[in-house]
């Protein structure tokens, strides 16, 4: 048997406000969070997602969410470098919920070994959203991942690639998760590796300079 008792700066009256402003103004947010607010997230130094996912923590959008079956799981493929494969599995709701029930990753397998994975899941699937570059033709067999993946019965649909703006390709997608964030339920249990990588992207930090990277 085990206890857990979380206590926040904010929330005891221990600490007078004058200490804790000195403490914020002295200290980044992050560390400031970490060390006076019990944060899971600000310990990864420049973590992207940190205010969002403890966000979720704080309101208890991590925990159980469960399968329901009246409705279509959408899954959404990352294919990563080289081999490396990560999946979300999602149920959407008319209110706008987004309910992230399920995450899968491994590394060196090819389509064949994902689409056993898809079987003994067990869903009813809805869409299967894949990047663009799932295109991509390969060298050695002239096919593109998206036609292998067609012949073993998964058929992707394309995600639009974000627009290279002023701002840069990736920062436009980074904008696009923050505002998704709100609206997302996680399984505590079942999400747990996709959090942690969530939680764990982060930016180059320049240690010569003292100052995060762009990267």
């Amino acid at each position: 048997e085990w206890f857990y008792c979380e206590y926040k700066a904010s929330q005891t009256g221990l600490l007078d406000a004058a200490y804790l402003a000195q403490a914020k103004s002295m200290m980044t947010e992050d560390e400031y969070e970490q060390e006076f607010e019990c944060s899971f997230t600000s310990s990864v130094k420049g973590s992207i997602f940190s205010k969002e996912i403890r966000a979720a923590y704080d309101d208890g959008r991590i925990c159980r969410v469960h399968y329901d079956p009246s409705l279509p799981v959408h899954t959404y493929w990352d294919l990563g470098i080289s081999d490396a494969m990560s999946l979300w599995f999602v149920q959407s709701v008319r209110s706008g919920e987004v309910r992230l029930i399920d995450y899968y990753e491994a590394n060196g397998e090819g389509f064949p070994y994902y689409a056993q994975v898809l079987r003994e899941r067990g869903y009813v699937y809805g869409t299967h959203w894949a990047p663009h570059d799932i295109q991509v033709r390969e060298l050695s067999s002239g096919r593109s991942r998206l036609e292998v993946a067609k012949s073993l019965g998964i058929t992707f649909a394309i995600l639009p690639r974000v627009q290279d703006t002023k701002a840069g390709e990736v920062e436009e997608g980074i904008h696009a998760a923050r505002m998704l964030f709100p609206m997302c339920w996680f399984d505590a249990t079942k999400c747990a590796k996709g959090l942690d990588a969530l939680t764990n992207y982060r930016r180059d930090y320049n240690q010569r300079l003292n100052e995060y990277k762009a990267t």
